[in-house]
């Protein structure tokens, strides 16, 4: 986990040349869950008078003027930079994956804030440079045709924006699926911990979960809900209709309200959400009415990786890079 490590020059040649805001104003631990049953505004570049930009003349505007060799070979570099990625601004948690000596992860590996859960049904869990949108790792999980399970990191201590166990956060991570099977459901970020004081079953934990679920044999994004201390466990769904692209590096940023019932998932900065809750979502696993209320947690853990609940109709190989949470809307790259 750290804070932002691009050099201070690439940064000054960034801001002169891009600009953008996105306001995205708008999980379970256990493996016991069945899973779901089987049913901002833009704004112009920056610009520059010549000798006076960040590259060329000196800050008083009194070194030489630009010529247009000159701005032809700024454009070349910024060009040669290709879109400019802040993996860690200056937000409450940010794990980018590459401050560690790692590579392999084992169940129950402990490193930085995280805990590795892996299951024993032939997943893989490292962390690799195959696909990166930042650094030279990112979080990587395979998953084979057949398997359940798979593998997630858990937070494990030494993260102060849980401290508070805050019931309503805002975060964003980046991913890559190469191979796309599905299954049931399965995971790939979570917030969990006790349920908020008005949840029906005192002592009960919640779980606000990131997810795929399918849909015409395409992965889905979706969220899932769960509620368990009663004799019933809670798990309910709420999909939508945006199949998850291969092949290709998708901003997922994302609201969880714990006391309002409101859940917000967003791609690439759009600010209309592919999926959405608000106190209730389409359906619950028998016999839990299909209308129950998502009661949220009082955030103590979070999740990040990729697990099936259910086996694999073919291999599912995930990777994630540069997550952030925060108590603040935060925004795509």
């Amino acid at each position: 986990m750290r804070r932002s490590t691009i050099p201070a020059a690439i940064l000054a040649l960034a801001a002169a040349c891009y600009s953008g805001t996105f306001d995205a104003s708008g999980p379970d631990g256990s493996s016991s869950s069945s899973g779901p049953g089987t049913s901002v505004a833009t704004t112009a570049p920056a610009t520059t008078t010549p000798g006076t930009g960040p590259l060329t003349g000196d800050p008083s505007g009194s070194g030489p003027a630009t010529t247009a060799a000159d701005e032809d070979s700024t454009t070349a570099a910024v060009a040669d930079l290709g879109p400019v990625v802040e993996p860690c601004p200056d937000t409450a948690f940010c794990e980018p994956f590459d401050d560690y000596t790692e590579v392999a992860l084992a169940d129950g590996q402990t490193f930085g804030p995280w805990r590795a859960t892996l299951s024993a049904s032939g997943a893989i869990m490292d962390l690799d440079g195959a696909h990166t949108t930042s650094g030279d790792r990112a979080l990587h999980v395979r998953l084979e045709q057949g398997g359940t399970s798979g593998g997630r990191l858990f937070t494990n201590g030494g993260v102060p924006l849980l401290e508070g166990s805050p019931t309503h956060v805002y975060g964003r991570l980046m991913m890559y699926i190469a191979d796309n099977g599905t299954s049931v459901h399965w995971t790939f970020f979570g917030a969990q911990g006790p349920a908020e004081p008005s949840a029906p079953i005192p002592g009960s934990s919640a779980s606000y979960i990131m997810s795929s679920l399918p849909a015409d044999g395409m992965n889905t994004y979706s969220f899932v809900d769960g509620l368990s201390g009663g004799p019933d466990y809670q798990d309910c769904w709420a999909r939508g209709d945006q199949p998850m692209p291969t092949g290709e590096w998708t901003c997922v940023s994302f609201e969880m309200d714990g006391l309002s019932r409101r859940l917000r998932m967003y791609l690439d900065g759009d600010p209309t959400p592919v999926v959405a809750v608000d106190d209730t979502g389409q359906g619950c696993v028998a016999p839990v009415p299909g209308d129950s209320l998502w009661y949220g947690p009082l955030i103590e853990r979070m999740f990040v990786g990729t697990w099936s609940f259910h086996p694999m109709d073919a291999p599912l190989e995930v990777w994630i890079d540069d997550l952030v949470v925060d108590t603040a809307p935060v925004a795509c790259p």
